[in-house]
């Protein structure tokens, strides 16, 4: 039996447990071998044992490399055909992501209202985070049960606000409009509505504002998301960046949802970032969590539905 061709050419698992059984069989090179030692004197089965010893160890060898090869021509083939499934379906249903769907929307009507986008890396330090904001070291948030901490400075961002603070020192004395969407993260228990990561866009403006141009900006904002006309109502709340500090209900599908907070950028905010006169600044900011918007709109349950890796779950969004 030439084993060496058989297992050269084993194409497939199947072929592979055949070719191996064969191998090991009373017909195989290992069975004939063991036969001829129990019919050798002492000096030749000395010999004749290095020689099987030899053999199982040169056809275990290449029966473990072929298994390898195999095991790696099915992922090649899984790789191809999945690339090829996803090409096909991209080009025949062109879906998007939800969550990618409403960040379009907020980032259209952002840049078509003159709002800079910046974007920036998901870890944050202590002093953005929460001192910057008006946050001070006994605050509730900074509580390891609500802040991932990777080390006593260093933090994966809770909001989108640290941004903010950025932007503010570097604009400082000026006008200036941003917006940011990225990720965030809580040590939270995943559930049906919480999740430790989501999605959230931040903004602020700092000019002449007042509370009408709040109201102005956040019901053109969630009006153009879910393109129909919004009607909001706002509830007096408390953010240590912002004073007055809202949140903000939407009426929708007749029933009052609550949707995001926002208000009017706290003074102390700015004196922090340096504004010299910050009296006579007025700014306005908000920070929006993206996939309560699209559980909304697209009638969504439940919040894990949106990190599945299902690729069902995108077929309904054309």
């Amino acid at each position: 039996m030439d084993y060496k061709s058989l297992i050269k050419n084993i194409k497939n698992f199947e072929e592979y447990k055949l070719i191996k059984s064969q191998i090991f069989s009373d017909k195989g090179p290992i069975f004939d071998l063991q036969q001829k030692i129990k019919n050798a004197d002492s000096k030749e089965k000395a010999e004749l044992g290095k020689q099987l010893s030899t053999l199982k160890y040169d056809i275990n060898n290449l029966l473990d490399a072929k298994m390898q090869e195999i095991k790696l021509n099915e992922i090649k083939d899984k790789i191809l055909n999945d690339k090829n499934n996803i090409y096909e379906y991209s080009n025949q249903f062109a879906n998007f992501h939800p969550i990618f769907l409403i960040s379009n929307r907020i980032r259209e009507w952002f840049v078509q209202n003159n709002y800079l986008e910046e974007k920036s890396l998901e870890l944050e330090n202590d002093y953005y985070n929460f001192e910057q904001l008006n946050i001070p070291k006994n605050h509730p948030a900074r509580d390891m049960q609500d802040t991932l901490y990777l080390n006593d400075n260093i933090l994966l961002r809770t909001h989108n606000t640290g941004v903010t603070a950025r932007m503010l020192e570097r604009y400082q004395n000026c006008e200036f409009s941003y917006f940011t969407i990225g990720k965030v993260y809580r040590n939270d228990e995943d559930d049906q509505t919480h999740s430790h990561q989501f999605t959230q866009v931040d903004f602020a403006s700092v000019g002449k504002h007042n509370i009408q141009s709040l109201i102005w900006t956040i019901k053109s904002l969630l009006s153009y998301v879910f393109e129909e006309e919004i009607e909001i109502r706002m509830r007096p709340s408390f953010f240590p960046f912002t004073e007055p500090s809202m949140e903000i209900d939407i009426l929708y599908k007749n029933k009052w949802i609550e949707v995001l907070g926002a208000g009017m950028i706290n003074e102390e905010v700015l004196r922090l970032a340096g504004y010299k006169e910050p009296s006579k600044y007025r700014g306005i900011a908000g920070g929006i969590g993206i996939e309560r918007l699209a559980m909304i709109k697209y009638g969504i349950k439940d919040i894990r539905e949106f990190f599945n890796n299902d690729l069902r779950m995108i077929k309904q969004f054309r």
